[in-house]
């Protein structure tokens, strides 16, 4: 089963928003599942997004939330 995790600042994306990322992010792994040959998995697919506390998420060495 395959899980995608992705780590954003807390607050950052609206619920809306953070619903088109699963959903692009499903979308795009299970077209690379089934060009590879693997059929839909779609169904399998978990993707995690993950809110990070204040001070809490970093770029470049730099805390940027």
């Amino acid at each position: 089963m395959p899980i995608i995790r992705v780590t954003v600042p807390k607050s950052s994306w609206s619920v809306e928003e953070k619903a088109s990322i699963v959903a692009r992010l499903t979308d795009g792994l299970n077209a690379v599942a089934a060009d590879s040959g693997k059929g839909d998995i779609k169904q399998y697919i978990n993707v995690h997004i993950e809110e990070t506390a204040e001070g809490g998420y970093a770029m470049g060495g730099q805390v940027v939330g």
